[in-house]
């Protein structure tokens, strides 16, 4: 996941288009306004030139002269690299599709363009790393495929607004910090520390007479990971997947921001799980007060 490095940079300058007051285009008809066009454009071709230069030249593709090849290692991570991908790939298709509502586009090109964006940037990327020692994946280009056509499957489809996919991390082993060599930015590496989540709105899940007694704010999540073994040497073939079940706070329902700007940040948010009360399954049965945060009594 060091290559998602660039491809959460670019998150970054697609957030950055639009005034306070008008982040999302509220127009429902497609209206498209030129020079905002033009700007989301500009911005999007410098950071492409940014990421490449500050992040994938030298740090990611600095092995080049290969000729193309395939690769996809099962193995590295357990696969937990493809939950990474999954979520460069939801906050791509969510920045870009701010991006061209801000420009005029209706809201379904936007989200319909967003999505083509992410999965055009994981080809693109994985094309280059066909020419390294890394090899094209086609599993991390469909993690990020996905991943870019999420937002729109979740605000089209009614039954996929009752899940949130959520993202969690906290440092609590040092495993992957004590490899030698470098360590990626921001820890996108650091897989024994992640959480992938799945976050179930209860309240919408009941009948609604129960749900009148469910806070809506509230809600159950379940989450995967996986143990510091993979970062041991010699132990990768014994580490196990970790499993997880506990409370989630519902950000969208807790604060129910009125303005577009607000919205947009709250719903930006809620893409990160919260520490909340967690029971671990497997492979150890443990009470952990606010996962990801080890307190230790």
């Amino acid at each position: 996941m060091t290559k998602n490095i660039g491809i959460i940079l670019l998150l970054f300058a697609c957030l950055s288009y639009g005034s306070p007051a008008d982040t999302v285009a509220p127009a429902v008809t497609s209206k498209i306004i030129p020079w905002r066009m033009a700007s989301v454009a500009s911005l999007v071709s410098v950071s492409y030139m940014g990421s490449y230069f500050l992040v994938f030249k030298d740090g990611w593709w600095d092995s080049t002269g290969n000729k193309f090849n395939f690769q996809d290692d099962f193995e590295y991570a357990k696969n937990l690299d493809k939950g990474g991908h999954f979520f460069a790939g939801v906050l791509l298709a969510e920045g870009f599709h701010d991006g061209f509502r801000w420009s005029g586009a209706s809201e379904r090109s936007s989200y319909l363009l967003g999505a083509t964006m992410a999965s055009l940037t994981h080809v693109g990327i994985d094309i280059k790393d066909g020419y390294s020692a890394y090899g094209y994946s086609m599993f991390d280009v469909l993690s990020g495929t996905l991943g870019g056509f999420y937002p729109m499957a979740r605000h089209y489809i009614p039954a996929m607004q009752y899940v949130d996919y959520k993202f969690s991390y906290w440092r609590n082993s040092d495993a992957y910090w004590n490899q030698p060599g470098e360590h990626a930015f921001v820890a996108t590496d650091d897989y024994c520390n992640q959480t992938h989540w799945l976050s179930f709105k209860i309240d919408k899940m009941l009948p609604t007479t129960a749900a009148t007694y469910w806070p809506d704010f509230l809600a159950v999540s379940t989450g995967l990971g996986v143990q510091d073994k993979i970062f041991l040497e010699n132990q990768l073939a014994q580490a196990k997947y970790e499993v997880f079940v506990g409370l989630d706070w519902d950000l969208e329902n807790a604060f129910h921001p009125k303005t577009l700007q607000m919205q947009r940040v709250i719903h930006y948010l809620n893409y990160i799980k919260l520490p909340a009360p967690t029971l671990q399954v497997y492979p150890v049965r443990k009470l952990q007060w606010v996962y990801p945060i080890a307190v230790r009594f």
